[in-house]
């Protein structure tokens, strides 16, 4: 069965979506397609931001200013779990129900399953770094509340730019890495250069990409015969670097 039917199939049967994004990239990982659905079909609607850990506490107060009926969380490490984990109970009461269905829905490895795991208290949904872990629907129930695990949704008119940046498709299975590489050093020469040159280690900072991957190629000694930079490895490393978190915004 594709992403959609299981969609539709768990929107008529749940009472409660949680939309969970990453904090890293408020707006591009929220699914709106899904939301559409949602609402459509009358169901209340949660908005959770996963992996706040890997942002600086400034920006977390500026994101909860901005978006301040979104709950922030981080679930691998517990946090903001207990405050979601009343809000979907007091919900259910308030729709006078005895065990309100939970449906959690996103982007693959944004944070769902480390999101259940948290609620559920560590029971059976299963956490990876990999994109694609959960292969179908799982139900979980714990603290009167019945929760539903989709597989990652990816609506059609996605690309791979929004799905490398969120970690919904591994590095290993792109033909053109650099792209993306270019992608998340941009974003970083943007918002906090000096993170970069922190991280890797840089006395310097190229202001083009281009140029500044091949200063990180050159720091992390990816340099094939002849001394040449070798391009492929230093962009996969920095995708994957960036995607599991090593790699942090402040």
């Amino acid at each position: 069965m594709g992403y959609w039917p299981v969609v539709f199939d768990m929107l008529r049967d749940v009472d409660i979506v949680i939309m969970v994004g990453d904090a890293r990239m408020p707006d591009l990982s929220i699914n709106q397609e899904v939301i559409k659905h949602a609402r459509n079909n009358g169901k209340q609607i949660v908005i959770v931001y996963t992996k706040r850990d890997l942002i600086g506490r400034e920006r977390l107060n500026s994101l909860q200013g901005h978006y301040p009926q979104a709950l922030f969380v981080a679930g691998v490490k517990n946090e903001g779990i207990s405050a979601l984990r009343r809000e979907l109970q007091i919900m259910g009461k308030r729709m006078k129900l005895d065990e309100a269905k939970v449906g959690v829905f996103g982007y693959p490895n944004v944070g769902k399953s480390a999101l259940i795991n948290a609620l559920a208290r560590g029971r059976r949904a299963l956490v990876a770094n990999q994109p694609g872990t959960t292969r179908g629907v799982q139900w979980i129930k714990a603290a009167g509340l019945c929760i539903l695990d989709s597989p990652g949704v990816i609506p059609m008119v996605d690309k791979n730019r929004k799905l490398v940046l969120l970690g919904s498709k591994s590095p290993d299975m792109l033909l053109a890495p650099d792209k993306h590489a270019f992608d998340i050093l941009t974003m970083f020469l943007v918002k906090c250069p000096e993170r970069l040159k922190e991280y890797y280690k840089l006395d310097e900072l190229a202001l083009e990409p281009y140029d500044l991957l091949l200063q990180i190629g050159e720091a992390r000694k990816f340099v094939k015969k002849g001394g040449v930079v070798d391009e492929d490895r230093t962009a996969r490393t920095i995708i994957r670097e960036w995607q599991i978190g090593k790699l942090k915004l402040d």
